[in-house]
């Protein structure tokens, strides 16, 4: 109620001798009530309806008809006590709030009892909707800027922080951050124009702040800001809210990683898939390796039975100090690392079906940065790929032997022998310096087999390829033509050097005899020879046919011998002459 209205309804009651017909009048059609707008009601003190508007039903059975009610209680305590009460009831058709005031009147209201009294009704349904509105308003906007941002704070004049909301942040508690500078609290950088957000006297938004936390890691905020004025226009703070981003910017720094070392790989990948030969393979890797790591040299090694890592490929100059320790590189330690004045090196183990195979180092100079995890785990994809291209290599190199080899005796097979013979020979008649082919032929070697079995015989073929590896060096040639017949050559031997090389050859037979059929048919050794003179004119089938022809003459003349061809004239003469 207004002051004015109560100011006429004070005007409007006469001197003590009839107060109660002065509240009457008020309900008068021109009375003080005529525009209540609430409920409004005058009833002695047995209950009895005095006056009331048109408003007052629903105030009226909850004060008189339920004498239990709060109302009910409040009006007998007017009457009782003279003095003015109050409560309020819900209706129960519309559920609105109606606040009533019980005021005493009548000729008693003087003396502290009241022989009637005034029922005043306030409907509170909107003031009290507006109430819980707000409320709601205000947890509503509160629930948002928490989840929107991790913490909000203002700052007063003096740049202190004087609010911060009630989790604070960043491992401090509210009460610790307020009244202090923030920037000193969350060690930022006194230059950093991060800091003066906290101090803005204009509008920000989604500025990056990094902080320290209060146990010493570092955070990324993400900060926006409003200054704060006074009626007067002067700034007096400033508040805003912030985001810790860190575990975000953590994660868009991974991708970006993860992203960059599949580039990468992919790239080394489709580097080595390009080349053919398992050479050129591991040449092309080193050397991507090398540019995609920014390290000056690259070395790849494989594992080699009784030789430990071999170097199988190398990019840029390796340099001579450090090595990496390769020999600690095992399933359970995989990488090492090494560090000397000049350069870091990182090596890492390559692996091919849970076992290592080889590895790859890389060197980078001191004046760059140190390998680091993120290298070390692009580093371990790669050796994973490069240990399958090892693999490749070895099974080529294997194949390779193979096909170039005998298979029970490891020498050189039918094939290769004449392949490397005509390069041989061609090699001789370019330089002028020729060689001696020989024939050898096993004796009695049919008995070996007829006394002791085919095993036996595959032992003593053996033992001869034992012995002939022994007797001629690096340059030299040695095969098994097929059966029980082996060839030689001997580089760069004339017809005394080569002669007495067979003879040496032929002592060495001492060594076969434990393999003979029986003593009437000992183990031996024919020989032919026939020597390479460059410049004559001879094809390699009429030097191969030579030196047959030598070994069959000592073979009729009663085996264990060597004999010399020596040719009479020139191939190409002799055929002109035949011509003739």
């Amino acid at each position: 109620m207004t002051a004015r209205f109560l100011a006429r309804i004070a005007a409007a009651f006469e001197p003590p001798s009839g107060p109660l017909n002065a509240v009457l009048r008020l309900f008068a059609p021109d009375g003080a009530f005529a525009g209540f707008p609430g409920p409004a009601a005058c009833v002695d003190s047995t209950g009895n309806l005095l006056a009331a508007n048109g408003k007052a039903e629903d105030m009226l059975a909850e004060a008189v008809g339920r004498p239990e009610s709060k109302l009910g209680q409040a009006f007998r305590q007017a009457l009782a006590e003279g003095a003015p009460a109050g409560a309020s009831f819900v209706v129960p058709q519309t559920q609105a709030t109606v606040s009533v005031t019980v005021m005493p009147a009548g000729c008693g209201a003087e003396q502290g009892t009241a022989d009637a009294v005034l029922l005043l009704g306030h409907d509170m349904t909107l003031a009290r909707n507006l109430r819980a509105a707000l409320t709601e308003s205000r947890q509503r906007y509160k629930d948002l800027v928490e989840i929107s941002a991790h913490f909000a704070w203002e700052t007063g004049a003096d740049g202190r922080l004087v609010f911060v909301s009630p989790r604070g942040a960043l491992g401090y508690k509210a009460e610790e951050m307020v009244g202090r500078e923030p920037g000193g609290l969350l060690a930022i950088e006194p230059g950093d124009e991060a800091a003066a957000l906290f101090t803005t006297d204009v509008p920000r938004e989604d500025v990056t702040l990094w902080a320290r936390r209060a146990d010493g890691r570092q955070a990324c905020l993400l900060v926006s800001c409003v200054p704060v004025f006074g009626e007067d226009g002067a700034w007096c703070g400033a508040r805003g809210v912030a985001r810790d981003v860190s575990e975000a910017r953590e994660r868009d720094t991974a991708l970006a990683r993860a992203r960059a070392r599949e580039q990468l790989l992919a790239y080394i990948v489709r580097e080595i898939r390009d080349e053919i030969t398992p050479q050129n393979m591991m040449n092309a890797a080193a050397e991507t390796i090398a540019k995609g790591f920014g390290a000056v040299a690259c070395r790849i090694h494989r594992v080699v039975p009784d030789a430990g890592f071999v170097p199988a490929a190398e990019y840029g100059t390796v340099p001579q100090a450090p090595e990496p320790p390769l020999s600690g590189l095992t399933p359970e330690s995989e990488s090492c690392r090494a560090a000397a004045a000049d350069h870091f090196v990182l090596a890492v183990a390559t692996r091919y079906s849970h076992m290592v195979n080889g590895a790859i180092s890389l060197w980078r100079k001191r004046d760059a940065r140190d390998f680091d995890s993120d290298d070390l785990s692009l580093l371990g994809d790669v050796a994973n790929q490069i240990g399958i291209a090892l693999k490749q290599f070895a099974n080529h190199e294997e194949l390779e032997r193979l096909s170039r080899t005998d298979t029970l005796t490891g020498l050189l097979n039918r094939r290769i022998f004449i392949e490397e013979m005509s390069r041989r020979l061609a090699d001789a008649e370019r330089t002028g310096r020729g060689g001696a082919l020989c024939y050898v032929d096993l004796d009695n070697f049919k008995s070996v087999n007829d006394c002791h079995g085919h095993r036996r015989g595959d032992h003593a073929l053996i033992a001869v390829a034992d012995i002939m590896r022994g007797h001629v060096r690096e340059s030299d040639l040695v095969a098994r033509l097929g059966g029980d017949e082996f060839a030689l050559w001997l580089e760069k031997l004339d017809e005394p050097a080569a002669s007495a090389k067979m003879r040496m050859l032929l002592e060495a037979v001492t060594g076969l005899l434990q393999f003979s059929g029986d003593a009437a048919h000992p183990l031996g050794f024919s020989i032919g020879i026939a020597v390479f003179e460059p410049g004559m004119g001879e094809q390699l089938d009429q030097l191969m046919a030579r030196a047959d022809e030598a070994m069959y003459t000592i073979k009729k003349a009663g085996k264990g011998g060597v004999e010399l061809s020596v040719m009479a004239a020139p191939p190409a003469k002799a055929a002109m002459g035949a011509a003739r």
